[in-house]
């Protein structure tokens, strides 16, 4: 049932319907004081609104049956139940005041709308919900004025002057064209001014939050498809931004783009001025193959996701970083996947999906604090070591074919008094990462890793 309801031609359907009948109402309003030869037409119109009435019955259950929760299918479809349910019992089926509420069913409109809300631009798709809730209570208040005005005022006011009466003192802030003879047509007369002068403010507050926005937001349009080489960041938390500081700091992507992923509450964050030229935030959720797409994960050079523990476990968290690091690898084997886990018991699944590397930070974080007590004073080479922005740091350069067939002590020695630098480590495919061997000779393909104060040329 959930799926069915979810497709938008069955929302559209069912969004006809609901115009049809509140179109229906407003003609039975306006039929009231039926004449002999009109009689017949208003019986079939009660009919037909009855019957839709029925129909709507039937949806409302089935949409029941795809929750299965009293709870939730009251909170989600309460105007809904107000608006069909005492249609059905007589009493209430010929009370004309009730007869009002049947036009609240055009709220499930604007429901519609917030919900396909997602497949707006992003300039539209952030005060989507303000600009529906604007033109609902403004369609609203026209409609149920005109209803209630015809109610109480049928006998000194037509279908279209009511409608025109509503409209008129709705938007002058006084009633223009009809002076209401009646207690309930002055009534009706003050709710529609008073509604507005509400709807006004909104309007004002919400155009001007638009143009702040477009202006703020002028010359930053990104053409996505234009990105190329770029670095992708999956997910947002405290250290993205420390990641986007290293990047700077290295120098290795002054001119790279950088796309974060990542579904805000709010408004994206705002990162140093530096920064802002190079970084694009793509607002959604990373996981999703049509948005890692979008921000050209199949261009991309590095791809980095972070553990999303907003709100979540950390066991989801996990899950949806392994679901979002082996979706990258199958979209691009080639791009080079780091991905930041909570847990290493969930490290093979990245393993089995060749995701290139990962990182268990809540552990690294325990060793760092383990080898500070241990060795006092090395926290001191640790913020030099773990970071671009100041002295040494690593580099992991390719070894030159003169390096071939060579000895690792041979190679510390050479290094040191050539560039200042420090031979730490080699890493090939076969053997993975060896640091500090006792004796090693260089093969073509292996990677030497070194401590240096700027990144260096092997020769």
């Amino acid at each position: 049932m959930q799926r069915i309801f979810a497709k938008a031609w069955v929302e559209l359907s069912i969004g006809a319907v609901i115009i049809v009948s509140v179109a229906l109402t407003l003609t039975e309003f306006a039929m009231s004081t039926a004449t002999q030869e009109t009689y017949g037409w208003l019986n079939v119109i009660q009919q037909v609104n009855f019957a839709l009435t029925c129909f709507f019955v039937v949806e409302l259950f089935a949409r029941f049956l795809g929750v299965l929760s009293l709870r939730r299918f009251t909170s989600e479809y309460w105007i809904d139940i107000l608006a069909v349910f005492p249609s059905l019992l007589e009493e209430f089926y010929t009370a004309r005041l009730m007869r009002l509420i049947r036009l609240l069913r055009i709220l499930r409109l604007f429901g519609f709308l917030s919900r396909v809300s997602s497949n707006f631009p992003y300039i539209l798709r952030r005060g989507a919900v303000e600009y529906v809730t604007v033109g609902g209570m403004l369609i609203i208040t026209v409609l149920l004025g005109t209803g209630a005005t015809l109610l109480f005022e049928s006998d000194k006011l037509s279908a279209e002057e009511a409608l025109w009466f509503s409209i008129y003192s709705l938007f002058a802030g006084e009633p223009v064209g009809h002076d209401p003879a009646t207690f309930g047509g002055r009534v009706v007369a003050v709710f529609v001014m008073f509604m507005g002068l509400t709807i006004f403010a909104m309007f004002t507050g919400t155009v001007s939050a638009f143009m702040v926005e477009r202006l703020r937001t002028k010359g930053r349009v990104v053409d996505w498809d234009q990105i190329r080489d770029h670095i992708v960041i999956c997910g947002w938390n405290s250290k993205a931004e420390i990641i986007l500081q290293e990047y700077r700091a290295s120098h290795l992507s002054d001119e790279t783009p950088i796309v974060v992923i990542h579904k805000w509450d709010q408004d994206p964050p705002q990162v140093s001025a530096s920064l802002q030229a190079q970084v694009r935030f793509l607002e959604d959720d990373f996981t999703r193959v049509p948005v890692l797409e979008k921000a050209g994960i199949h261009r991309a050079t590095t791809c980095i996701i972070l553990a999303d523990t907003g709100g979540r476990t950390e066991q989801d968290a996990d899950a949806r970083t392994i679901l979002a690091a082996l979706t990258v690898e199958k979209l691009n084997p080639d791009v080079y996947t780091c991905a930041e886990l909570n847990n290493r018991d969930y490290a093979s699944h990245l393993k089995m999906g060749h995701v290139n590397d990962y990182v268990v930070s809540s552990e690294y974080s325990a060793y760092v604090l383990a080898q500070a007590a241990m060795n006092r004073g090395l926290m001191g080479v640790f913020n030099e070591l773990l970071t671009y922005q100041r002295g040494n740091q690593f580099y992991r350069l390719d070894i030159p074919d003169s390096w071939s067939n060579r000895d690792f002590g041979e190679l510390f020695t050479e290094l040191r008094e050539e560039h200042g630098a420090i031979l730490v480590a080699v890493t090939n495919r076969e053997d993975g990462v060896t640091v500090n061997p006792r004796q090693y000779i260089f093969r073509p393909g292996d990677e030497a890793v070194v401590i240096a104060e700027k990144e260096i040329s092997l020769k």
